[in-house]
């Protein structure tokens, strides 16, 4: 986690002041070409801190208690507001908090806000895969910008099938838009691994019609696919089958193999009591009604770990973009002669 998470907490000793004034100085000593001296202590900072942690210990020059259920945390406003947004929006504002003496803290555990004052007052937080969702969301809530972060990375590093759908709704809510792309990402990459897992059916709609239409969908083959739709759908039937036509978009029902479409798609009774998405089911039936010429194309193009990604069917002819399926090679075939399709 860098600089930002220190996972080792058994050394805490706050040295004090003197201790740190025994340091060579003369490593913060500049001297430049006209004699002038210029002094860059760049461990002041750290003498600062280890102060004013000192200070709240001692509960000395506090001026104001954080309430916590049952707990008082005594602090001192200009480092609450130097470290927090929330605070500083409480404290430098004409807030009726910034007058008073003791502030009742909601939405938190005393847990929680101990782990958030202490990293405030010494830099060091520990992070574990039991308390890092409620610290995401209390550093969330108090604008702590740098532990988002690092609860961010700890959480990228803990991605597993079977936890990565909770990240993703975790990421989503508090609006972590480049964990949520790194978790979408990974959903992707491991779909039959993470599909295993009942947790991907609380996917949101929009979310998992994305994932589903993403041509890098790692899937042996497209009744993967239509699966995990129905699964979703089946999941919470009464709310989700009006979103069936949505959702069923995002597979490629023409790549499906004929006798699974008939036998399996067509004949699932969610999809026959589902009349808007009968469009969607003729267009596959177009594909397959034109014969084995145009498969059989596709077959030999297509990477069994890549998906077609359209279908114009006009010409019938599959339109492949991808590095390993390549226009100009479908091009060649068809002028050579080697297939004809009906257009």
């Amino acid at each position: 986690m860098g600089d930002m998470v220190k996972k080792d907490l058994e050394d805490q000793t706050v040295l004090p002041l003197e201790n740190e004034c025994t340091r060579d100085m003369a490593e913060f000593v500049e001297v430049s070409l006209n004699e002038r001296v210029k002094f860059n202590d760049t461990g002041l900072s750290m003498v600062l801190q280890n102060g004013l942690e000192n200070l709240r210990l001692e509960n000395s020059l506090t001026d104001v208690t954080l309430c916590v259920g049952s707990m008082h945390f005594s602090c001192h406003r200009v480092v609450l507001a130097a470290a927090s947004n929330y605070f500083r929006a409480m404290f430098c504002n004409d807030l009726k908090e910034k007058y008073e003496e003791k502030i009742v803290i909601k939405g938190v555990d005393a847990e929680i806000m101990q782990i958030l004052l202490d990293y405030t007052y010494t830099s060091k937080v520990l992070i574990t895969k039991e308390n890092v969702q409620k610290v995401l969301e209390a550093a969330s809530l108090f604008q702590f910008l740098r532990m988002i972060e690092a609860c961010s990375r700890f959480l990228k590093e803990a991605l597993h099938p079977e936890n990565c759908v909770g990240i993703l709704r975790l990421a989503d809510t508090h609006s972590l838009d480049t964990l949520k792309q790194q978790v979408e990402n990974y959903i992707v990459q491991n779909f039959t691994q993470v599909v295993n897992y009942d947790e991907v059916c609380e996917l949101p709609a929009d979310i998992l019609n994305s994932m589903l239409k993403s041509d890098d969908l790692c899937v042996t083959e497209e009744a993967q696919v239509f699966q995990i739709v129905m699964k979703w759908v089946r999941y919470k039937t009464e709310d989700r089958l009006p979103l069936l036509p949505y959702i069923l978009e995002s597979v490629r029902l023409p790549l499906l193999d004929p006798w699974y479409f008939v036998n399996t798609v067509e004949a699932d009774p969610l999809i026959r009591q589902c009349p808007d998405v009968f469009p969607l089911l003729q267009e596959a039936r177009m594909y397959h009604l034109s014969g084995n010429e145009v498969r059989e194309i596709v077959s030999k193009l297509t990477p069994p770990s890549h998906r077609v990604l359209s279908l114009d069917l006009r010409t019938k002819c599959p339109l492949l973009v991808s590095t390993n399926m390549r226009i100009h090679e479908l091009n060649i075939y068809l002028k050579v002669g080697k297939v004809i399709v009906g257009c």
